[in-house]
């Protein structure tokens, strides 16, 4: 890819997903943000900067996602759960998809809990399958609609990276980060949403997994 893009960011106004839009602007990118409320994002950045494209709608809505896509080198998404509002996070996915498609985008990075399992993950600990079991009575329709997210990306057939997360803190970012598909999370890891919004930005720009599902934790 070139070194400035336009990059499609979902879930902008978010708690990782401003950190996505600052970092990206300040690495000379443009950015379409696709926002619910414009109002949120005029706190956040300045609405006078030519690189930055407010796009307003919601996720459900397949063709306002598609404007926000539509000339976009890669996509990234910091779209949560929202478990009043049914599986947002899987259908804002699958209309994602659809608008990539749609417009021949072909790189997508996405944010999603370290509960989420993948089919590519070695045979879990007796601790962490202890660790999910709670994590489905706590938080079942949380994880039910992020492990929907990142199997609408599996089946999408476009080169995705599923970036998963421990607990989120805020906090400057550090630029100390281990990252690997195999990496084996403990119940105390943390992560700043400023490094992982980083490392979010990286794999946009090219980075090291594709088809891949890599947990990301602090160092």
């Amino acid at each position: 890819m070139s070194s400035s893009l336009r990059l499609a960011v979902f879930g902008a106004t978010g708690r990782t997903g401003r950190e996505v839009v600052a970092q990206a602007l300040a690495r000379g990118h443009e950015v379409a943000a696709f926002v619910r409320d414009p109002a949120k994002l005029a706190d956040q950045q300045d609405p006078s900067d030519a690189r930055l494209h407010v796009v307003e709608g919601d996720v459900r809505d397949a063709e306002a996602v598609a404007r926000a896509v539509e000339g976009a080198d890669a996509v990234v998404s910091c779209l949560a759960p929202v478990p009043s509002d049914g599986p947002v996070q899987t259908q804002g996915t699958e209309n994602i998809v659809a608008a990539m498609r749609r417009h021949g985008v072909e790189r997508v990075v996405s944010e999603t809990g370290a509960g989420v399992a993948s089919p590519a993950d070695p045979p879990p600990s007796l601790g962490a399958r202890l660790m999910r079991g709670v994590m489905r009575l706590v938080a079942g329709k949380v994880l039910a609609d992020g492990e929907g997210h990142a199997e609408a990306l599996r089946r999408s057939g476009l080169d995705y990276a599923v970036v998963r997360a421990p607990r989120l803190t805020t906090g400057p970012r550090t630029g100390h980060v281990r990252h690997g598909t195999d990496l084996a999370l403990g119940p105390g890891e943390s992560i700043s949403r400023a490094d992982v919004a980083a490392f979010m930005l990286d794999e946009a720009e090219g980075g090291a997994y594709h088809r891949a599902e890599p947990f990301v934790t602090g160092a």
